[in-house]
């Protein structure tokens, strides 16, 4: 199955998710849904539980849609058509435990793999400004140094220190801090400061990123690991660029998904 064919078939799938979901489940009353999804002892995947969240419509009727036994038939299609969406994503169901429906501002169902919680009240306030200024400080370090450009990269977050180099030659150093990682097979952002399988001194360095942002309203910010999207782990990346006074960030890929490295003290050689 090509590309093409992905999308249309993820579209199909929404669609028909979609009007049992408004039908059944009260759908027009939330935003999101968060569908776990189990294996069973015949390997066939079961909803294991529904969240809703961001109530936008009658609480009373999304209770009352939720404790309907006539809807419970129902599940096995959406188990299905979480494990189908998540095949198309290229993640597999035991890793993410399930899949996020969201309603779209301009109308229709959005899919994340994982159960992506909404973002806090705090990250979500903040969220255009601090992309924004990101955006800005990136936009003037690849004016001033023309990072995108260089043939290769190398870090080394022991010593805090990024290397951009062309025709074997570096051309621009850079303190850079590790912030977290995004991985793309479970769905989940760790915070660098957390991840136990990193020497003490770059965890550390890390840590000290997050416990330096004195506004702590951010559940975000005290949850070691958590599914989201990449989205909103660049938002992070963006606050904790900001509330450093960092250069810039950088968003180092790797096969497993995403690095995201604070740069300060940016250089030329």
């Amino acid at each position: 199955m090509d590309d093409t064919e992905k999308r249309a078939l993820r579209a199909e799938i929404l669609e028909e998710v979609g009007e049992m979901l408004r039908e059944r489940f009260a759908g027009d009353e939330w935003g999101r849904a968060l569908v776990e999804v189990v294996r069973g002892d015949d390997g066939e995947p079961l909803v294991a539980g529904i969240d809703v969240e961001e109530i936008v419509g009658d609480e009373a009727r999304v209770d009352a849609a939720f404790a309907d036994d006539s809807a419970r038939p129902l599940l096995p299609v959406l188990a299905k058509a979480t494990e189908a969406l998540c095949e198309m994503e290229g993640v597999e169901l035991d890793d993410v435990r399930g899949g996020t429906f969201l309603r779209q501002r301009g109308g229709g169902l959005g899919w994340l793999a994982g159960l992506v919680h909404l973002p806090s009240n705090a990250l979500e306030a903040s969220w255009d400004a601090v992309v924004a200024d990101l955006e800005r400080r990136n936009a003037a370090l690849e004016e001033r140094f023309s990072i995108g450009h260089y043939e290769r990269y190398d870090v080394d977050v022991e010593k805090q220190t990024i290397v951009f180099s062309s025709g074997g030659q570096p051309r621009v150093v850079a303190r850079a801090t590790l912030i977290g990682t995004w991985a793309k097979g479970s769905r989940t952002f760790g915070w660098g400061g957390s991840n136990r399988h990193l020497p003490e001194a770059v965890r550390k360095v890390s840590a000290e990123l997050i416990d330096g942002i004195l506004e702590r309203d951010m559940c975000e910010l005290s949850t070691p690991v958590f599914a989201t999207d990449e989205a909103t782990s660049w938002a992070l990346a963006a606050l904790v660029c900001q509330k450093a006074g960092g250069d810039g960030v950088y968003r180092s890929p790797y096969e497993g998904g995403v690095v995201f490295l604070l740069l300060r003290e940016v250089q030329a050689t």
